[in-house]
């Protein structure tokens, strides 16, 4: 097949200019085509911007949208616009088409029409519906196009969600297929799910059957609004959206289209009854209370704030369609679950108790688990498959096969029973086979019940992922170091893998002593080269805040010193080690986390890294070695051949990034910042990270990997520390600074500048070390900075003071 270069995206709404936000992040040029407005004037009407003007609307939005669709906002200029009158013709030049108009199988067969006459022969055109029948799409295409037809749904936002269903037609070939398999997982960073053409596919089939329970409990009076979305929540490992939330985010108009899919193309499902209404839900829609898009749904968000300053919102009352005060959710499990950390121990608590909540929620995942086990194989051949769909598609932590067999398949079935739920055949094929669950482990290697073989099979194991937890159960002999922060893991080919598993993965003295442990087997030479990676929710959240106000509050500055001085020690020790070493962050990299990628040889970022140097929040100023690198990058564009030229401009970006603590959104935009340098990598899939990061780290030590030589380091002097202080004391005069702001910022302006060096005076890596570590233990000295580290640590929101 083609290799895609170059992708139309016909339909440029919510969702289509979307899916192109998400091919511009991955690097994936886009033609992006929409109607001709139909209000035009004659005079407009020849005015080729006037006629483009609704997808260039679209296009413009994707630059204010929150969270950005982007990863870049430079990365905007890869989505070229049109519209179907006058640039159809130039979806010639594309090898992948994808159609993303209104949800009618009308408009989108005169969609397809079109793209008959221009289409190259072997371009793939795929529908990204999310519930029209595949087959009545393809019904009266050209012959030679059906081959070439599938679905592709995404699911939105495309950038967050992992989600990639892929739903082949009769006639599509299977390299077809294949093609945009392998496109979507390794392009574009997408979780692959292959559905069945049925109604909703996979992951909108099993919500609206979640959707629909939850409406019909709350139209008993059974529920809130809010206490259905604390039981459905992080307390068991899903979305913070929950599940109304959810569904004012999706769109009530949305939802009800979806569940009428279910309810006119699935006359046999058993629980078809569930998939009407309730009335005030159809209500709801007519009255126009569609969620977020219309300002009101199930919640509704008002000017007034509460004691604590948070907005106030309003709760609807389902009888009267009136909205009521908010309502605090009140039961014995989600009050407890607060203080449990394992996702494990989360879900038995929840669903366990004895209480009004844990008795309904395990009620509505009886329900839930019963209808998903019964769609295999309709909508999906395997639970691997599913519960890949229910993860990817609403980024839930578990499946839920996974959550039976965590709550104990015997149990739950006993459970089931008991309520009066006839267990489905593939639970009644495992328990007369005497198995253990829907998953089960054999020699390291995980396995998954079949029901159409009515045997364990294995768990398909993608070769471009590296497993973390796999290497650790295959053979603990690769743990060659381990204590409760970090784990020294050999993780083959010569390879060595740092893996931090400390709460939020913050660095603390054990961390630091396990990075030493590694560095010194690569000093020894018994290693090629390492990896510093995790597969938690967060990369590193940072140092460990715990230990510096500790130290503080005891007045114990040897220890606090001790602290920076291990830090810095370390982070040297891994930039001049003898052989490579890459980092592979992700998600949360802040502070010394951050500051660890600095003094790699490599990184291997997640397309999802939000990453800063974020100490001002907490009152202190970076000290792991961050300043002095921001610092060292800035100077090698100081252009050697201008004489006495000018460094302060492009130090400037540097200490603007640390005093007003900006965060890059992106593995991109952390580069666009000047975080970390041009030439490290973004992997956009994640679950592809550590193998590639290892396979870089291999790749250095082929080409010959020699350390980096010391850096050419000289103060900017008093002017330029002047210069700084000016700016903060600008923004403190305007209200964006308070006066303990202010003290940071001279702080830090003082080691950019040299402190009280003569401007042009040399100075060493050390030397730039030593004025961080000082200006960072001053700031512990102070009262404010105690009570924004306090403020962090009980709260996790910043102080300003």
């Amino acid at each position: 097949m083609r290799e895609i270069k170059r992708v139309a995206v016909l339909g440029s709404g919510v969702m289509g200019a979307a899916i192109a936000a998400h091919l511009a992040n991955c690097g994936i040029p886009s033609l992006m085509l929409d109607i001709v407005p139909f209000d035009l004037s004659e005079d407009e009407q020849k005015n080729r911007q006037k006629r483009n003007s609704l997808v260039v609307k679209s296009r413009a939005a994707l630059l204010k949208a929150k969270p950005s669709p982007l990863y870049s906002k430079a990365d905007i200029d890869l989505i070229d616009v049109g519209n179907f009158d006058d640039d159809m013709r130039r979806i010639a030049d594309c090898d992948w088409i994808i159609e993303v108009v209104m949800e009618r199988l009308d408009i989108k067969k005169k969609i397809f029409d079109r793209v008959a006459e221009y289409r190259r022969k072997d371009a793939i055109v795929s529908s990204n519906t999310s519930g029209i029948p595949i087959q009545a799409m393809a019904k009266g295409m050209p012959p030679e196009m059906r081959p070439y037809f599938m679905g592709t749904h995404f699911f939105n936002p495309p950038r967050y969600l992992k989600l990639l269903e892929l739903i082949p037609g009769a006639d599509t070939l299977p390299e077809v297929v294949e093609r945009i398999a392998s496109f979507g997982e390794d392009v574009l960073g997408k979780g692959v799910v292959y559905a069945k053409d049925t109604p909703n596919f996979v992951a909108n089939r099993l919500i609206t059957f979640a959707m629909q329970y939850a409406l019909h409990t709350l139209d008993r009076g059974e529920l809130t609004v809010e206490e259905m979305d604390a039981l459905t929540g992080p307390a068991i490992g899903h979305a913070s959206s929950a599940t109304f939330r959810t569904a004012d985010l999706v769109g009530l108009d949305t939802l009800q289209k979806v569940v009428a899919n279910v309810r006119h193309g699935c006359p046999e499902d058993e629980r078809i009854s569930l998939m009407s209404g309730p009335a005030f839900f159809d209500q709801m829609v007519e009255k126009g209370l569609l969620g977020n898009k219309s300002g009101s749904g199930f919640y509704k968000k008002t000017s007034e704030r509460d004691a604590k300053g948070k907005r106030v919102i309003l709760g609807l009352d389902p009888k009267t369609l009136e909205y009521r005060a908010p309502v605090k959710p009140r039961f014995e499990c989600t009050g407890a679950v607060r203080s449990v950390e394992s996702l494990e121990e989360k879900l038995k608590v929840m669903h366990n108790g004895t209480d009004k909540g844990a008795k309904w929620l395990f009620s509505f995942f009886a329900n839930l688990a019963q209808y998903t086990a019964n769609r295999i194989p309709e909508i999906a051949d395997d639970i691997v498959n599913i519960d890949n769909a229910v993860k990817w598609g609403f980024a839930w932590e578990i499946g839920i096969f996974e959550t039976w067999d965590v709550l104990g398949f015997g149990e739950v079935c006993d459970r089931m029973e008991d309520e009066g739920l006839s267990l489905p055949p593939i639970a009644r094929a495992i328990k007369e086979m005497g198995g253990p669950g829907f998953y089960k482990e054999e020699k390291g290697q995980k396995l998954f019940f079949d029901l159409a073989s009515k045997a364990y099979k294995p768990v398909p194991v993608n070769p471009k992922a590296l497993s973390l937890a796999h290497v650790k159960k295959a053979d603990a002999k690769r743990v060659l170091f381990e204590n409760s922060e970090a784990s020294l893991l050999d993780i083959g080919d010569g390879v060595l893998c740092v893996e931090f598993h400390s709460k939020m993965n913050s660095i603390g003295l054990e961390m630091v002593e396990t990075l030493h442990a590694g560095v010194e087997k690569l000093e020894e030479g018994s290693y090629e080269g390492m990896v510093i990676a995790n597969q938690a929710p967060h990369f590193c959240a940072g140092a460990n805040l715990f230990l510096v106000l500790g130290y503080a509050m005891q007045g114990d500055w040897d220890g606090v010193k001790a602290l920076v001085d291990g830090l810095q020690g370390v982070f040297m020790r891994m930039k001049y080690s003898p052989r490579p070493i890459v980092a592979a962050p992700h998600h949360y990299t802040f502070g010394g986390g951050m500051e660890l990628c600095m003094h790699s040889s490599q990184c291997v970022l997640a397309g999802e890294t939000y990453g800063g140097l974020v100490e001002v929040g907490v009152g202190v100023i970076p000290a792991g070695g961050g300043l002095k690198e921001l610092l060292a990058r800035a100077l090698e564009y100081v252009p050697d051949s201008v004489p006495n030229a000018d460094a302060f401009p492009y130090v400037r970006r540097a200490f603007e990034n640390i005093a007003m603590a900006k965060v890059g959104t992106s593995g991109r935009e952390c580069l666009d910042m000047g975080l970390l340098r041009n030439s490290c990598i973004v992997e956009v899939n994640w679950e592809h990270q550590v193998q590639r990061a290892k396979d870089v780290c291999l790749g250095m030590v082929k080409a010959g990997y020699t350390p980096p030589r010391p850096p050419k380091l000289w103060a900017l002097g008093s002017t330029a520390y002047a210069a700084f202080r000016t700016g903060v004391y600008g923004m403190k005069e305007a209200g964006f600074a308070s006066e303990h702001d202010l003290l940071i910022g001279e702080r830090l302006a003082w080691v950019f500048t040299g402190g009280d060096r003569i401007a042009g005076t040399q100075m060493t890596e050390q030397e730039m070390l030593d004025l961080e570590c000082e200006a960072f233990m001053a700031l512990c000295k102070t009262e404010k900075t105690q009570q924004r580290i306090q403020q962090m640590l009980t709260t996790g929101k910043p102080l300003r003071n």
